[in-house]
Order: structure tokens, then sequence, then C-alpha cells
């Protein structure tokens, strides 16, 4: 069995949709690789957010997530 661990940073409101007790920054294990939309998925984000995979911003929803990636999300900017 394949176990990934990814660094994951939730940003504003987001962090709330991590495991309780942790602020905003924890590292989460999964079974097997997924992709950033199964990552959201997972964590219960059902809004549209914007995300950086080590670093690297031009990235689809699509993205395989590999272990040890770092996975930084923001809520997106809306306004007028």
């Amino acid at each position: 069995m394949l176990v990934i661990k990814l660094n994951v940073q939730l940003f504003g409101i987001l962090a709330d949709h991590l495991p309780e007790g942790e602020k905003g920054k924890t590292i989460l294990e999964f079974e097997d690789t997924l992709t950033f939309k199964e990552l959201t998925k997972k964590l219960g984000i059902r809004r549209r957010v914007n995300f950086a995979v080590n670093g690297e911003h031009d990235l689809d929803d699509t993205h395989v997530l590999n272990d040890g990636d770092e996975v930084l999300v923001f809520s997106t900017v809306s306004g007028g």
C-alpha cells in the first residue's frame, strides 16, 4: 500500500477545513496519490479556490499530488 504525505497550508477561512486543533498548516496522509480536486473534496472544500504546489501556480485541479508536495490553498478574491 502506497502512503503519501502532503504538507498542506490553508489560508483564511479555508483553515476551518483542516482537522480540529490544526492552525492552517498540517501534514496529511493518504493511501494513494490524488489530484488537487480530490484533495479539496476530502477536505470538504466546496468553493472555488486558488492553489500552488511546490511554488508553482499555473496548475489545474487535475494536477496529481505526490509524496512530500507542499500545497498552499487560497480563497479566490472577488469584488467590484
